[in-house]
C-alpha cells in the first residue's frame, strides 16, 4: 500500500455512506466553520443548525467506528493502517473541536439570556430540543437557588426576575448595538441612524450588529 492508496482509502472511509460525496463532506466542514464563527461573533442566539449537525454527528459516529475496527487490525501488526488512522483521527479532532465550541457558545448565550428566550416564541424556536430541555432545567435550578438564598425573604411583589417597573428591565437581552466585523460579498447599502451607508464588495467593516443583522442571518455578508 503506497501513500496515494492510503489517501484514497481515507477519502472513501471518511465520507461514510456511498451516496455521500467528498464535496458534500468538505461543504459541511466549511459550513460548520462559518456557523461557528458567526455564533461566536454576533450578540444574539442564532437558529440551531439541526440538519448540518445531524450530518456531522452521524459522520463522526462512522469515523469512530472505522477507527475502532481498524485499531484491532493495527494490534495484529498490520502497520500500514497506522497512517490512515492518524489522518482520520486528525479529521475527527478538528470537527469535534468546532462542534464543541459551537455548542458551548450557544449554551453560554442560553444561560445569559434564558429568561428573555423563554418569554419569546421566536427566540425559543431557535433552540434544539436538547437545548430547550437544558435551559428549562438550568433555569429551574437557578430559581430554586435564588428562592432559598434571598428571594424567598423578600416581599412577593419583589420576587419576580422579569420585573420591568420604573422603565428598567431585569431581563438581560442581547446587545444589538455591539459592533462586529463583516466582509461584503457584493456592493450594497445599509441604513445606520437613518443615514444610508455604501459598502463595497470585499470591503471589511466594523458596524453595529443592529445595522447588519438581517444580512448576517441571510448569509449575505461574511462575519469575521
Amino acid at each position: 500500500m503506497d501513500f496515494s492508496d492510503i489517501l484514497n482509502e481515507f477519502k472513501s472511509a471518511a465520507v461514510g455512506p456511498k451516496e455521500e460525496s467528498e464535496n458534500d463532506r468538505d461543504e459541511d466542514l466549511r459550513k460548520i466553520s462559518e456557523v461557528w464563527i458567526k455564533e461566536k461573533s454576533v450578540p444574539e442566539l442564532l437558529p440551531y443548525e439541526n440538519k448540518l449537525m445531524d450530518r456531522l454527528l452521524e459522520r463522526m459516529r462512522k469515523q469512530i467506528e472505522f477507527i475502532e475496527i481498524n485499531s484491532i487490525e493495527l494490534q495484529q501488526d498490520e502497520r500500514e493502517i497506522k497512517l490512515l488512522l492518524v489522518i482520520v483521527e486528525n479529521e475527527l479532532d478538528r470537527v469535534q473541536f468546532l462542534i464543541r465550541s459551537y455548542i458551548r457558545t450557544r449554551l453560554l448565550k442560553i444561560d445569559k439570556f434564558s429568561i428573555f428566550i423563554r418569554s419569546d416564541k421566536e427566540e425559543l424556536a431557535k433552540l434544539s430540543p436538547n437545548e430547550t430541555a437544558y435551559m428549562e432545567k438550568h433555569l429551574q435550578l437557578l430559581m430554586d437557588l435564588y428562592n432559598s438564598q434571598f428571594l424567598g425573604r423578600l416581599p412577593e411583589n419583589l420576587q419576580a426576575l422579569d420585573e420591568v417597573a420604573g422603565g428598567i428591565s431585569m431581563v438581560e437581552k442581547p446587545d444589538y448595538g455591539r459592533p462586529i466585523f463583516i466582509k461584503c460579498n457584493r456592493d450594497r447599502q445599509v441604513v445606520i441612524d437613518d443615514e444610508a451607508v455604501d459598502l463595497s464588495r470585499n470591503g471589511i467593516y466594523v458596524l453595529r450588529y443592529s445595522a447588519v443583522s438581517d444580512l448576517v442571518k441571510a448569509g449575505e455578508v461574511m462575519v469575521l
